[in-house]
């Protein structure tokens, strides 16, 4: 005799085989009710050279989180904005400190979560970045899986000439339009 038990997708009711650890339809782990909101304890790694020593970097990440007016608070190994948005949403944007580019200068990274990543809407966040002008799609590994992120690096020495609140305000629109698409409406991240 077959067994005919699936688990049913919290999030987008797909039936998947028990042995799945993984919704075949949207990538949710198996048995959540929701994407994990806390996920975003890992969105600013470890420290990557420049050492977090070096107070020129972090005065300068720590003037850019201060100029862009949103609400802040130190996390992990960085900052966190809250970015408020229309229709009572909320997006939050991570500020720290991102290693070196291939010339070896000094990069801040500012990275918002979207959500679990799951092959159908791959194809279409690609397609997505190449219309992107601030910040790109990317996908991190936050406590163990996979998520979509709007990720951008700006190189150090730019970061007293840029429009703080413009760019964060940027990046945290369109991380909120992918989540909501992926989360069928709900505000996580």
């Amino acid at each position: 005799m077959f067994s005919t038990t699936v688990i049913v997708c919290a999030r987008c009711t797909s039936s998947n085989e028990p042995s799945n650890r993984f919704c075949a339809g949207c990538g949710l782990p198996l048995g959540s009710t929701e994407a994990d909101a806390n996920a975003v304890l890992d969105v600013l790694g470890a420290y990557e050279f420049p050492e977090p020593s070096d107070g020129r970097l972090v005065a300068l990440a720590s003037d850019l989180v201060e100029r862009s007016g949103f609400q802040s608070r130190p996390f992990g190994h960085g900052w966190r904005l809250i970015v408020p948005l229309a229709l009572d949403r909320r997006q939050a944007v991570y500020v720290g400190l991102g290693g070196t580019d291939a010339e070896g200068r000094a990069l801040l990274e500012l990275v918002s979560v979207c959500g679990p990543v799951n092959e159908r809407d791959a194809r279409v966040v690609l397609k997505l970045n190449a219309r992107m002008v601030e910040g790109h799609f990317a996908i991190k590994v936050l406590r163990g899986e996979e998520y979509f992120v709007v990720l951008r690096n700006i190189a150090a020495e730019a970061v007293p000439r840029l429009d703080a609140e413009g760019l964060a305000r940027r990046i945290a629109e369109t991380a909120d339009g992918l989540e909501d698409r992926l989360s069928r409406g709900r505000d996580l991240y």
